[in-house]
């Protein structure tokens, strides 16, 4: 505002300056004009105030030029007072060109701000779009190393499984080291996938009133493998009574064992790490701490950012996508919670807290579960269809040797031929099938008499919301998304009888 001030004053002396150089000009020029043109020169000091000193000097000297030039030029003389019509047309003329002058700077100056906001807009932007791409490029580096870690042993493993059938104990261990790289791949690939939810709002909580100490108990169940085999000391200091929260269960285990992995991963092996849920002022307070390797202050704003890494060198210790925080500060505002880092520095550990709303818990209701025999796999007859074909007769092998009986499809028009000839029990369906995807198919066989009382399973890459909901519509009794666990599988093909059996 002061600056704008100044700069006004300086246009208002530069108006009079430019008034003043006219009326000594005109004085000049008398003994030539004498009393013809009184407003002539004037029309100069206006348009040089208005190109350097801005509209404002321009309207103060169009005002100082006609005072001047009526007090000094026209007749009578050392007066204010103008009498003849021919000086009013030119007092009208001359008010009429000055205004219109003023405008025409004022609207070029307004364009040409623009065109210098414009370009300085263009160039910020072209600014971000250089670091959006090196950071693209960036992340798409890292996350081929991410996912390269988990595929090396995996292809390693499965080479050295074809030379040592013979050696059960071996082979069992390499099967436990695809296990385990697998469910690496499968949780990077979940964490992509729910950032991109929340990016888009696609993201969906189902909430309901539980109590907030077995999210806990679940994700350091979950993380216990990874805790010991960094020998770490885990303290849990957690109440003896339910502290109620209402939320998504499965989004708020991942709240925890997010934090809880960002500990175990980023201090040091035999490390500390406390986590301490309490309730205050209405809110459930849980703070995952950690003698780690702590955080910078320039990087406090940046650690819950999604795909910001603190270290982007090759030399990375401790690895992954940067995705882990950012889902816990997207999960916690799903929740009307937030959560906070808090670290004295590098080598001096880290905080994180985490602050949900506290709810009533309702009054646990007694049911009464009625035992039932458990299905004899034999009896269980199942079609799989899957355009992979890699992936059709895995699953069939292995559904095989739990005793069901398959048969394997490879496209719609395949399962519509195959279903003329038998009724299956279970149809395990993919829905990205090529042609005839998963949805018609099943609306074809929903559409089908003859096979009323089966039971279709989505078994599917795509998982989202708007995708449970299209194969509901479709028909399916189930949606399960890829890769499955085989034994989940099998005690879901247990336990969801169809109406035939």
């Amino acid at each position: 505002m002061r600056n704008v001030l100044v700069e006004h004053f300086r246009g208002y002396i530069f108006a009079i300056a430019a008034t003043a150089a006219a009326l000594w000009v005109r004085t000049l020029l008398d003994p030539v004009l004498q009393e013809r043109l009184p407003f002539g020169v004037f029309y100069l000091s206006v348009i040089i105030s208005a190109w350097l000193g801005g509209t404002h000097a321009a309207a103060v000297a169009m005002v100082l030029g006609t005072l001047a030039a009526a007090h000094f030029i026209i007749p009578p003389a050392s007066s204010l007072w103008i009498t003849e019509p021919a000086d009013w047309v030119s007092l009208l003329i001359y008010a009429i060109v000055g205004c219109v002058t003023i405008v025409t700077f004022e609207k070029t100056r307004c364009d040409q701000r623009k065109a210098e906001q414009r370009s300085t807009e263009n160039q910020a932007l072209t600014e971000t779009l250089k670091k959006s791409d090196l950071q693209k490029d960036e992340y798409l580096a890292l996350l081929a190393h991410e996912l390269r870690n988990p595929l090396a042993p995996i292809a390693t493993s499965v080479d050295l499984m074809a030379r040592c059938r013979d050696d059960g104990r071996r082979f069992d261990a390499l099967r436990r080291a695809v296990q385990r790289q697998l469910s690496q791949l499968v949780r990077i690939v979940d964490d992509l996938l729910d950032v991109s939810r929340y990016l888009q709002g696609k993201m969906r909580l189902v909430r309901d009133p539980f109590d907030f100490r077995e999210a806990i108990g679940a994700a350091v169940e979950m993380l216990q493998p990874q805790i010991d085999e960094r020998e770490h000391d885990v303290r849990l200091l957690i109440p003896d009574e339910p502290i109620g929260v209402n939320g998504d269960r499965v989004r708020l285990v991942q709240v925890v064992s997010n934090l809880l992995s960002n500990s175990a991963k980023y201090t040091p092996r035999r490390g500390r790490i406390c986590i301490d849920l309490r309730t205050e002022n209405g809110f459930a307070i849980l703070a995952v701490s950690d003698n780690g390797v702590g955080i910078a202050e320039g990087d406090r704003a940046r650690i819950f950012e999604a795909f910001a890494q603190v270290d982007s060198s090759h030399t990375r210790d401790h690895g992954g996508l940067g995705l882990g925080l950012a889902l816990v500060r997207q999960l916690c505002e799903l929740h009307d919670g937030t959560v906070d880092a808090i670290s004295r520095g590098p080598g001096k550990g880290s905080r994180f807290e985490v602050r949900l709303p506290l709810v009533e818990l309702p009054t646990p209701s007694v049911r009464v579960v009625k035992s039932r025999e458990l299905v004899d796999l034999a009896s269980i007859s199942v079609m799989i269809v899957d355009d992979n074909r890699d992936a059709a007769e895995t699953l069939s092998m292995l559904l095989t040797f739990e005793g069901m009986k398959i048969t394997v499809a490879y496209d719609g028009p395949m399962a519509i031929d195959l279903l003329r000839r038998q009724k299956p029990q279970f149809i395990l369906l993919d829905i990205g099938l090529p042609g005839m995807d998963g949805y018609e198919v099943a609306r074809r066989i929903r559409a089908d008499q003859r096979q009323d009382g089966v039971k279709i399973i989505a078994l599917t890459g795509w998982g989202g919301p708007e995708d449970r909901r299209r194969s509901k519509e479709a028909g399916f009794d189930d949606h399960v998304v890829k890769p499955v666990d085989p034994s989940s599988l099998v005690a879901l093909l247990r336990d969801v009888q169809p109406q035939s059996a």
